[in-house]
């Protein structure tokens, strides 16, 4: 049986994990609403490497969900990941526990790339890939296809299966042990570890993305004037809220 206790202690292991992760690779965590784990690069700094950043923790999260163990079957959970680069407004909104948001059709898609992901995958899109490859030539992308995407039609997506540049102790920061192979990513798809015996599966799965970032979708049409930074980004004269040209969010 599986308690209240049990899925907190299992959600803190994991976004410990995660933060670890985070100040790594010097990206931003945005928020956690239950078991969804939002962050972006590229913002509030902007950075010309967001892709590249976002894609190592990814790599890393998977690798790191590996570790974190189901209260129920004992086994390691499962998680989806999706990634997808694009503008957004973002800014600290509220006076009561204001919290920084971002805002924008980018934070929609990233939250669709996730939601229609494949367990223990890292599900990319095409500007995500392309964003990816041109700060990293390295990665290796195998193709999904086209997805049908609610409320965006047809997309055609990616899986991101390797960073040919660094192995995956490297992009986690932990030592290699003698029976690992040397660039991790065996481990990091083995799915064998997911088996119960009798071959089948455990199907607990803690969701990373931002599923519940839905209520900020409608925001990505309004226009804003405001004056440039040297970064390349603009602050609304009225609101202070930033606009990125472009960032990473997963």
């Amino acid at each position: 049986m599986c308690t209240p206790y049990d899925v907190v202690t299992l959600l803190n292991d994991l976004y410990l994990r995660f933060d670890r992760l985070v100040g790594l690779h010097d990206a931003y965590k945005v928020e956690t609403i239950g078991d969804a784990y939002m962050i972006v690069g590229g913002v509030p700094e902007r950075c010309e490497n967001h892709a590249e950043r976002v894609l190592n923790i990814s790599i890393g999260m998977l690798m790191e969900s590996k570790l974190v163990l189901s209260p129920i079957t004992h086994k390691p959970i499962k998680i989806r990941l999706g990634v997808h680069c694009g503008p957004v407004v973002a800014g600290v909104v509220g006076i009561k526990m204001p919290r920084y948001c971002l805002f924008g059709d980018t934070v929609n898609v990233a939250n669709k790339m996730e939601s229609n992901g494949i367990q223990c995958k890292i599900h990319v899109s095409e500007t995500g890939k392309l964003n990816g490859l041109k700060a990293n030539p390295s990665y290796v992308f195998i193709d999904r296809g086209n997805t049908e995407i609610r409320g965006k039609g047809m997309m055609y997506t990616y899986f991101l299966e390797r960073n040919d540049r660094k192995s995956v102790w490297e992009l986690c920061s932990r030592p290699r042990s003698g029976e690992q192979t040397i660039d991790g990513y065996m481990e990091l798809h083995d799915q064998s570890i997911y088996q119960e015996e009798g071959g089948q599966q455990e199907n607990l799965t803690v969701e990373n993305g931002n599923s519940a970032q839905n209520n900020h979708n409608n925001n990505n049409n309004t226009h804003h004037s405001g004056r440039k930074l040297m970064n390349g980004s603009s602050v609304d004269p009225g609101s202070h809220h930033i606009r990125s040209p472009t960032c990473t969010i997963s």
